[in-house]
């Protein structure tokens, strides 16, 4: 990391940052100045990802592309990935592109999806008749097109209109493609021809990952994918050959991660993360209704460590009830309402606990839900929780009508990171 001061330092961490969020910058984007900047500095971008994260950079005159694999793919649930049936048409998308000329249109493709579908009997065929096959292609288009692999040559709101009626059944809507990014859209270590099946295109090791001892560079490697890619890092989640590492080796990847991403990063017993609000890729639902349960449900859940507990408990399911009880009766006066449905405690359970585990604050069990150390930094230390101050909603003494929060939460004690001896700032 030996250079990577003044302006050029800046340079290049903005580089990192960008496309750790985004892994393909490209130059007809807004991302043309970190285009050209990662040109600079190609060779020691190159290095950085290479050594830090074992991540190939692809660098070209107009496009930057990061070939980016997780360590721990889907760990934390999403509501708004794409289903299981929209990833496939994804990849279905991709390889009929393969054989389109430099524009298309929705039917050709539909058609073509079909034909490959119907060709191959191992895969689930293209049903181009029903409504949700129809809008299901659609939204992997959609994916496509956020991608840059297509684009549509009129204005958003026509392609968009074009597209719900295709969904309709009665309509078509017209796309460029660009045949370069198609064919780099797709990232994995296993080639999908050789692959035995979709969990062998993401293993790292050849047989069992448990079978093969990794070496200190591996096993860097894969904590650092961990740090950048998780809301947090948790030792008791870790492999033990990960927690052996880590634990000798805390200070030096922190290290690396402030210098790397110009960013804070804390250090605790449970674990580390990235502290960074412009760093993350997820929104918390700030300023919503769903955010009022979720936030109140938290600190509720953290109230129900015991004294001096570190580390990871279990709240059950009749205690959880409770709860969710509790937050329908604090919140329901300033929102009666949650996604349409009158606030009580089963829509308070069913909103607000996704949130939470999409952000790694809770974790599913058998029993109730898993709390997880991290959730006591969202823990109002009034012990007055939601309340109403005239017309503005405060939680944990903080107005929800302020500017939205990009929250990566941090493994956190139960006093708050500022100032604590082990917390590592840039």
């Amino acid at each position: 990391m030996k250079g990577w001061t003044g302006e050029e330092g800046h340079e290049r961490r903005e580089v990192v940052r960008a496309l750790l969020h985004t892994p393909v910058l490209r130059r007809e984007s807004r991302h043309r100045r970190l285009v050209d900047q990662a040109r600079r500095h190609e060779k020691e971008l190159r290095a950085w990802f290479d050594r830090q994260l074992g991540w190939p950079l692809v660098v070209e005159r107009d496009l930057i592309r990061l070939l980016k694999i997780p360590e721990d793919p889907g760990r934390f649930p999403d509501p708004t990935v794409p289903t299981p049936r929209q990833c496939a048409l994804y990849c279905l998308l991709l390889a009929v592109l393969a054989d389109c000329g430099g524009q298309t249109v929705i039917s050709e493709l539909a058609d073509r999806v079909t034909a490959l579908t119907t060709a191959h009997r191992g895969l689930r065929r293209f049903d181009a008749t029903s409504t949700r096959e129809r809008r299901d292609l659609v939204a992997a288009l959609r994916l496509l097109v956020e991608k840059g692999v297509l684009r549509s040559p009129r204005e958003a709101g026509v392609t968009a209109d074009s597209e719900q009626a295709y969904v309709a059944g009665h309509g078509n809507a017209v796309y460029d493609v660009n045949h370069r990014l198609a064919s780099s859209a797709v990232v994995c270590p296993v080639p999908p021809s050789q692959a035995d099946g979709p969990d062998a295109l993401l293993r790292f090791t050849e047989g069992d990952p448990g079978l093969k001892t990794r070496t200190d560079t591996e096993l860097r490697q894969a904590l650092m994918r961990r740090l950048v890619d998780d809301p947090v890092v948790y030792m008791e989640d870790l492999p033990s050959d990960q927690q052996e590492y880590l634990s000798v080796h805390r200070e030096e990847l922190a290290a690396e991660l402030v210098l790397g991403l110009d960013t804070r990063v804390e250090v605790r017993a449970e674990g580390l993360a990235i502290v960074d609000s412009r760093f993350s890729d997820t929104d918390f639902p700030a300023a919503s209704a769903v955010s009022v349960a979720a936030l109140a449900l938290a600190d509720l859940l953290a109230g129900e460590a015991v004294p001096g507990q570190t580390g990871s408990f279990v709240v059950g399911h009749d205690r959880l009830s409770e709860l969710v009880g509790l937050v329908a009766e604090q919140i329901r006066r300033v929102v009666p309402n949650i996604e349409r449905k009158p606030v009580d405690g089963s829509v308070v359970l069913r909103y607000s606990v996704p949130v939470l585990m999409q952000f790694g604050l809770v974790g599913p069990h058998d029993d109730g839900v898993l709390v997880r150390p991290a959730l006591a930094r969202y823990r109002d230390p009034s012990g007055r929780g939601a309340r109403v101050t005239g017309e503005a909603l405060l939680l944990f003494g903080q107005d929800l009508d302020m500017t939205p929060r990009r929250s990566k939460p941090p493994t956190a004690h139960l006093s708050p990171a500022e100032g604590h001896p082990d917390a590592i700032a840039d």
